[in-house]
């Protein structure tokens, strides 16, 4: 009998063992976080998320706005009066210091904690006028500094010990000046000045050294001294920080753990793009990290058609089955081992992940801009609603943002399957299997053909256009399907219901265009290369490719249709365009009518 109950003990004990990984998943993140990213140099955007009650409401811990806090200080504790009272410069800095004191005030009485997105060691010009020449990176002149946007910045050296003055005296203002702020997020790796007429400066950090500087000096200012959190983002170009897990173990294994430090790191191996592999600096070393997971893509419509991101992101994307080559962004036939991390839920057994921060607007540039939100609501929704509870599916989550939107049963089962085909709608819409990938091609509202040259040539030298072109076709289907689907709708709320059927039509004339743009980009490769091309092919293309955007402009005569793209190239240039190619194309001879 005591044999029975001993071993009755070790079974219970072995299955509460065996139980306790299942156990941990169920969790909330201590870090459900939210960014509202406007477009640099326009109004910012009015949406919900701004609001903290509203945050409060869906369940998240804080907020993130990009409210260029960095800028809304005097430096009177580095010199006074370096920034003469009464100047432009003093006017602008108060008077937008005021405005953020009412919004963190409103943050407080919400119970939402503020850590704003910052650029560090972007100065006051005053500053810069004052003590550049011991501030500059050496080597690199006033005239020759790094040009974006159209604004020149001055780059700074973390290594230099005036610029390490002026970095603690940075730290020390925000943190006297607003003494409300729970922490700061750091902005790095791209710097945009268009907001702040009265700053210079840009990333100071570049090498591993550099990181590890700059990490220990923001370490003892903010978590030590001030016990305020900083989260430290991993984000820069080249396969350097955010992308090479050796490079960002070489930092962080530098660094000595503190509570208040906290990496933020995208969960792609690029920026928020489809053919990328998951972040292979996740889930390694030994500090806390959250993850940055958009919910509008800049590359994929902006929430403008349905694009469903957020169970992809925590379960895996499907081309992520395969190991994707990186850079050239092209699927192998190499299977990931099982073993392998896909998506955010695979983090949860490291035990590194301590929250997850959804960006609910914004990324890019200019439009599309929306009159319905759903499609990034529904993104936002289900990632940060994991975060609270990560024992919960993405079906669920799915479900009940459905649900609490007043889409039920068979509506409800309706609006899933969207969201479901428009995973690989997208994306084989717009990228493709059989080639190498330029990601940025159809970014914003713009149609940059040129991006796409090295794919052309590789796919008209290796003979895959019809492979690209059935893929094509494919997701034409799938954005016919969608469009079906929208039609079956019948929601009690008839402004959402034709929002979501505008939504659909948008994204099927979308890529029904992108088709026809392949075709003729490909075409045009073929003429460029003097290999035999189908003009009567052109001809019927290119009329299918106008009769698109007429039904395009049609559409947007509907309240609920967001902004259309342009045949213009990323920022509105005509040199290298979709537009401009088919223009080329129309002017042949041999196809003029």
């Amino acid at each position: 009998m005591n044999n029975f109950k001993t071993t009755k003990r070790n079974i219970s004990i072995l299955l509460f063992a065996l139980a306790m990984p299942l156990m941990a998943q169920a969790q909330s993140l201590q870090y459900v976080m939210d960014m509202v990213y406007n477009n640099p140099g326009e109004k910012p955007f009015d949406v919900k998320f701004n609001d903290p009650v509203f945050l409060k409401s869906e369940g998240y811990t804080a907020t993130t706005p990009p409210w260029h806090i960095n800028c809304l200080i005097t430096y009177d504790n580095l010199k006074k009066n370096i920034i003469p009272k009464k100047s432009e410069a003093r006017k602008w800095i108060e008077l937008h210091a005021a405005e953020v004191d009412k919004k963190l005030d409103a943050c407080e009485k919400a119970g939402i904690d503020v850590y704003p997105f910052t650029d560090f060691l972007v100065l006051p010009k005053a500053i810069w006028e004052k003590y550049g020449d011991s501030l500059r990176l050496k080597g690199i002149s006033a005239k020759n500094e790094d040009v974006r946007g159209g604004e020149s910045k001055i780059t700074p050296d973390i290594n230099r010990p005036l610029t390490q003055k002026i970095l603690r005296a940075q730290i020390a203002g925000i943190f006297d000046r607003f003494p409300q702020l729970d922490g700061i997020m750091l902005r790095f790796g791209e710097t945009y000045l268009h907001d702040t007429p009265f700053h210079s400066g840009s990333s100071p950090v570049r090498t591993v050294a550099d990181h590890i500087v700059f990490i220990n000096i923001l370490r003892e200012e903010i978590c030590v001294k001030r016990n305020k959190k900083l989260f430290y983002r991993t984000w820069d170009f080249g396969n350097n920080f955010h992308n090479n897990s050796e490079f960002y173990l070489a930092v962080t294994n530098a660094i000595e753990p503190h509570p208040n430090l906290i990496f933020s790191i995208k969960y792609t191996q690029n920026d928020f793009l489809r053919m990328s592999n998951f972040n292979p600096a996740l889930g390694k070393g030994k500090h806390q990290q959250i993850v940055e997971a958009q919910s509008a893509m800049e590359a994929y419509g902006k929430g403008s058609h349905p694009y469903y991101t957020a169970g992809s992101v925590i379960n895996g994307f499907p081309e992520t089955k395969y190991q994707i080559d990186f850079w050239p962004n092209k699927r192998t036939d190499k299977l990931l081992p099982a073993y392998a991390m896909r998506g955010v839920k695979d983090l949860l057994p490291k035990g590194l992940l301590k929250g997850i921060w959804t960006w609910s607007s914004g990324g890019g540039w200019q439009g599309p801009y929306l009159k319905s939100t759903v499609w990034k609501d529904l993104n936002s929704y289900v990632i940060s609603h994991w975060g609270q509870n990560t024992n919960k599916t993405e079906e669920q989550l799915c479900y009940e943002f459905a649900n609490k939107n007043g889409i039920e049963g068979f509506n409800a089962d309706i609006f899933r399957k969207i969201a479901l085909l428009s995973v690989e709608a997208v994306r084989k819409g717009q990228c493709s299997d059989y080639t190498k990938n330029n990601l940025w091609w159809a970014r914003d509202n713009f149609f940059s053909a040129s991006y796409n040259n090295d794919a052309l040539k590789e796919i008209v030298k290796d003979n895959l256009s019809d492979r690209v072109l059935a893929e094509k076709a494919e997701a034409n289907a799938m954005w016919m399907q969608i469009e079906a689907l929208s039609k079956q709708f019948n929601i009690n709320d008839k402004d959402l219901e034709e929002a979501l059927r505008v939504s659909c039509t948008y994204g099927r004339i979308k890529y029904q265009l992108t088709e026809q743009m392949w075709y003729l980009m490909i075409q045009n490769e073929l003429k460029n290369q003097s290999k035999s091309f189908d003009k009567e092919g052109i001809k019927a293309s290119i009329a299918r490719y106008d009769a698109l955007w007429t039904e395009w402009r049609e559409l947007a005569k509907s309240p609920w249709c967001a902004t259309l793209y342009k045949d213009t190239q990323f920022l509105d240039e005509r040199k290298g365009s979709i537009g401009e190619l088919v223009d080329t194309l129309r002017q042949l001879s041999v196809i003029a009518d």
